[in-house]
């Protein structure tokens, strides 16, 4: 694939962003990445222009106190400074290190806080890889951070080396110079000199700016890959609960296929793209930096000879010239690998900025109030897709009555009960609270009305309670009511008041695995603790066998009292018990009303139904 030749510069308001965010997150972090760069620049000079007046005395005057009182300052400074910078050293990576957990949790609340409809979407979840990535590869907002603190620190060297070195210049020693050698004491070889290092410096930076971009493209190129790369590793390979799949049906050779036919294509991309240009352009540099040491190395060499400059003096200019080099480009790294980092922060900025969700709404609901649902005219197709899913709705759920909702899988009963927790709105048409539209409420006043088991339900590694609770807070007495309520009280009796035992395995060792039957009561008895004035069970008990869903499902006619219930089920039997059904078909309600009034009608969809899974239970 040819690389795009798009010039990155650098962006400025991505800088103040980030430093905004870095300041709102770890306030600290800004002052202790100041201070640490101001003494890591200031320390190596301490005992280079130290060690130089030692030796200059050592060589000359030889006078005692001089060299005791020069040792002691060396000596006393390089203490102060050892600790001063161990101590801020260790405060920095303190701070980066809460500054990276403190910005990956900010990001977690953000996609806590997003509007549903934005998790499912593509570019939302592209957006989280460019973000993980980014950190993975050095150019998350920390490394922003680093590249700011790395870019300080050489500024400060080169100021410090600079101001050294230009002694060289400016020294008024008389010397006798060879007439081969008058050249060194020339203005025109300082000039020539300058432009040498000045072109060198040029070339450094083009060649680092290149270096950047290769790094730049490498982590946007690599979104797709590195997402089939963490499937195909940690999702299914590495993932236990894969094992048993993966054995009782041989599955290896087809994983160690897909995963030989993604590694060895996308390493000769790497290569290609990554790694050749990495390795011409840092050859590149390290020949011009060769020369330009060279040049420099030779001249102070020649202005030694000729008495130009004292042998401390040799001693600073080594010194300072390497400093200078390696401060030189290690800023123009910093700054390529800064824009590169900041380009990438616009990922991060994008996301901050999402919509969370729908809390426009301000209106409160009244949980004491009789609750009138209704879907008026409702249509609903999903982002990013023309298809209709639920197509003209109209539909009343009441306080206390029990509504069964059966149909064909992809008739949209899912997607009316995710409209009406308010999880998406709809395309078309409103649905109504007590006559308002539900959008006026506040959400979270709003979402306080359901209890909710959806067929896709998931439980944390977490301890079993708080899995119930959905909170650290847990009244024991509540929780023990709800699993016995929800056919768990065998798990009760067996962890006999220990429920701090932890669902899985992935934390804890020594959790407990439990089946998926297990699991499905488990999701009941999170919905019975919250609660709620309105319980929907959307299928959670497709692991069960038809008597124990149908005893789940009675148990739950008489638990939710006068809540309203909906419950959605492929098997008409566990339904039995409702007051109305609405019969889904190709996201249109094509019947409505009681079991033995829809059963009554031979032409209708519910008979049809009916019939056919009857038809599995009667034997001759």
């Amino acid at each position: 694939m040819k690389r795009k030749n798009k010039k990155i510069k650098l962006n400025l308001s991505s800088v103040i962003t980030a430093l905004k965010k870095i300041n709102e997150i770890r306030k600290e972090y800004i002052r202790v990445l100041f201070i640490n760069a101001v003494l890591q620049a200031a320390r190596p000079f301490i005992p280079i222009i130290l060690s130089a007046r030692i030796l200059d005395e050592l060589l000359g005057d030889r006078n005692t106190t001089t060299l005791l009182t020069l040792a002691l300052i060396l000596v006393g400074l390089m203490l102060v400074t050892h600790v001063l910078q161990g101590y801020f050293t260790k405060r920095y990576n303190d701070e980066t290190m809460l500054l990276t957990n403190n910005y990956y949790f900010e990001l977690s609340k953000k996609s806590m806080k997003l509007d549903y409809e934005q998790i499912e979407k593509k570019e939302t979840l592209d957006l989280l890889q460019f973000i993980q990535e980014a950190g993975n590869n050095y150019m998350g907002i920390w490394h922003i951070a680093e590249y700011l603190q790395k870019g300080l620190l050489a500024i400060l060297e080169i100021i410090i080396a600079t101001s050294l070195i230009m002694t060289m210049f400016t020294n008024n020693v008389n010397t006798l110079v060879d007439e081969n050698l008058s050249f060194i004491q020339s203005p025109i070889t300082f000039i020539i000199l300058g432009l040498l290092l000045l072109t060198g410096i040029i070339i450094i930076s083009i060649i680092q700016g290149k270096l950047g971009k290769i790094a730049a493209d490498d982590v946007k190129s690599g979104v797709g890959s590195n997402r089939i790369f963490g499937y195909l590793f940690f999702h299914v390979s590495y993932n236990y609960e894969n094992g048993k799949d993966i054995r009782l049906y041989s599955a290896q050779n087809m994983l160690n296929e897909k995963i030989r036919n993604f590694v060895e294509p996308n390493c000769q991309v790497s290569v290609d793209n990554f790694i050749k240009p990495n390795a011409k352009y840092l050859s590149l540099l390290n020949l011009v930096n060769v020369i330009m040491l060279v040049a420099v190395y030779m001249f102070i060499t020649l202005k030694a000879y000729i008495g130009a400059i004292t042998v401390g003096a040799i001693f600073i200019q080594i010194n300072a010239i390497m400093k200078l080099y390696q401060s030189i480009g290690s800023s123009l790294k910093q700054y390529n690998m800064l824009k590169a980092a900041c380009e990438h922060f616009k990922n991060s900025i994008q996301y901050f900025d999402l919509p969370e969700m729908k809390k426009i709404g301000t209106k409160k609901v009244n949980l004491d109030d009789e609750l009138i649902f209704e879907f008026k005219n409702v249509s609903f197709m999903y982002p990013s897709t023309d298809t209709l899913v639920l197509d003209n709705i109209n539909l009343t759920i009441n306080s206390g009555e029990r509504l069964a909702v059966v149909g064909m899988n992809g008739a949209g009963k899912t997607t009316m009960i995710k409209l009406l927790c308010r999880l998406y709105d709809p395309t078309e048409g409103i649905i109504t609270l007590n006559g308002i539209d539900i959008r006026q409420y506040d959400f979270d006043d709003y979402i306080k009305l359901f209890s909710v088991v959806f067929q896709d339900f998931r439980l944390f590694s977490f301890n079993v309670d708080q899995n119930v609770a959905s909170s650290e807070t847990v009244d024991q007495n509540k929780l023990e009511e709800c699993l016995n309520n929800s056919g768990l009280g065998n798990i009760a009796e067996e962890l006999n008041g220990d429920y701090q035992v932890s669902v899985g395995k992935n934390f804890d060792e020594d959790g407990r695995d439990f089946s998926g039957g297990e699991k499905q009561k488990l999701a009941i008895a999170r919905a019975l603790y919250k609660d709620a004035p309105i319980v929907v069970l959307d299928e959670p008990t497709a692991a069960l066998d038809p008597i124990a869903e149908f005893e789940i499902y009675s148990k739950f006619n008489k638990l939710v009292g006068d809540k309203a219930a909906v419950f959605i089920s492929h098997r008409l039997s566990s339904c039995k018990f409702c007051h109305n059904i609405a019969v889904f078909d190709n996201g249109h309600i094509v019947q409505f009303g009681s079991h033995d009034s829809l059963l009554s009608n031979s032409e209708g969809k519910y008979y049809e139904l009916w019939n056919v899974q009857a038809e599995h239970y009667i034997y001759d």
